[in-house]
């Protein structure tokens, strides 16, 4: 992994020193200089000196203690739109962070690395669309619902990726929804007590207030259908305006640039007959392609630049707060770590991506929502019309699906009465990103 991306500390000693444009080494003064350039605001200076402060401390009490960081921090133009919000004391986060065992490597019939961002997979070629960034807007569970279509809808077609609207999921996907998982590893002895073999989990996609991907990719099979491409859609970070012409009616068929058929946990209950290895699992289930996943995303994420970065053990399901796509794995020094892929820019990390280092529990919470798409493809989702027949909506007649709708109805105003008291529930178990 390079340090030399802009923002990347180099080091302190009298002085703190970091990386500046095309791999020179600058004082904290002008690396300040650099990065607001673009924006002089005294909101954008003060939110990036706090960032850069923190980041120098967490390196002098590492250098304190008689440690050398195995992974480069630094700043990246996101520090400039979030103040800094400091959960944990530099000392003990330095202290955490060595106590944490990375997982040594067992023999493994598994090929080495693989990786779909890069040429290292089956296909031998990228199957990734471009780095995003979702800004100041709490959107990930929409930018891992879209990266993970466009890296479907490229390996079905064997076709270059198409960026697809994040604005439509986040304007058009909304509310409760609840989904089952299946955890046939939650048994074995280094995973967390408060992980069952079937758990349900309930949370409310509200815009930029957070969400869940499995949340995004029903909606895209069951009220969306046809998916817009940025261009035709294109971000504008708000919950539910944009600029596209389109409504959350159905896109029409001309416009749709890909549709998916369903989603479907990457890892469920049948799948440990030869492994209950999370970290084996989650290697055989990226055979097929990139998953969409969830992780625990505090401490020293926000300021990642490179390494293979430790996780804290994940103590309840609250710590799991940030969606993205895992693209692959590979090994360091015996080391295995998964390789990723977010939606902060490409300014953080190592040009948007991050190792992390794989555990022995549910590896930083990548275990808990791995999914993948069904039926991925370029074009609109078409309605099958039965020669001379009724349409066929789902394999069901037009006068079936009216007396569901009936029923429906019923049943809704009987949710509605029981829906306040699972509200907050819900709203706990999104990602805010």
């Amino acid at each position: 992994m390079t340090t030399s991306a802009l923002g990347t500390l180099v080091g302190c000693n009298t002085t703190c020193l970091w990386t500046g444009h095309n791999g020179d080494v600058v004082d904290s003064a002008r690396l300040a200089e650099i990065m607001l350039a673009n924006d002089t605001s005294a909101a954008a200076a003060r939110n990036l000196q706090s960032h850069m402060g923190y980041i120098q401390e967490v390196q002098r009490h590492a250098s304190a203690m008689g440690q050398v960081l195995d992974i480069s921090l630094g700043v990246n133009p996101r520090h400039l739109l979030l103040p800094a919000t400091i959960d944990e004391d530099p000392a003990e986060m330095v202290l955490e962070y060595y106590l944490r065992s990375p997982r040594r490597l067992q023999a493994s019939t598994l090929q080495p690395s693989l990786n779909w961002c890069s040429e290292s997979n089956p296909t031998g070629r990228s199957v990734c669309g471009d780095i995003k960034s979702q800004k100041l807007c709490g959107s990930c569970w929409a930018f891992a619902a879209t990266d993970l279509i466009e890296t479907a809808v490229a390996i079905a077609g064997n076709a270059t990726p198409v960026s697809l609207s994040t604005q439509q999921l986040l304007s058009c996907s909304k509310g409760p929804q609840v989904h089952t998982f299946h955890y046939c590893f939650a048994s074995s002895k280094t995973v967390p007590t408060w992980l069952s073999p079937m758990k349900q989990w309930n949370a409310t996609n509200d815009g930029c207030g957070g969400g869940m991907t499995q949340n995004a990719l029903t909606d895209a099979v069951s009220k969306i259908k046809n998916l817009a491409s940025r261009l035709t859609w294109p971000d504008d970070d708000a919950s539910s305006s944009s600029r596209s012409p389109y409504s959350c009616a159905q896109l029409p068929d001309d416009s749709s640039a890909a549709h998916i058929t369903g989603w479907e946990p990457a890892v469920s209950g049948n799948s440990c007959a030869n492994t209950s290895d999370p970290t084996r699992l989650l290697q055989d289930a990226l055979a097929t392609g990139p998953l969409a996943v969830a992780m625990h995303a505090q401490g020293l994420f926000p300021e990642y630049k490179g390494g293979v970065f430790r996780c804290p053990k994940i103590t309840n399901s609250d710590m799991i707060d940030h969606a993205l796509l895992l693209v692959g794995y590979g090994y360091s020094s015996g080391q295995p770590y998964w390789i990723l892929k977010n939606s902060y820019g490409a300014g953080w990390g190592v040009n948007g991506f991050m190792h992390l280092a794989a555990d022995d529990d549910i590896n930083c919470g990548l275990n808990i929502f791995p999914i993948r798409v069904l039926g991925a493809s370029r074009g609109a989702s078409v309605l099958r019309v039965d020669g001379g027949g009724d349409l066929d909506f789902g394999g069901l007649t037009f006068a079936a699906w009216l007396g569901i709708a009936v029923t429906f109805a019923i049943g809704t105003l009987l949710a509605t009465i029981v829906g306040v008291r699972i509200a907050l529930k819900r709203r706990a178990n999104m990602h805010r990103c």
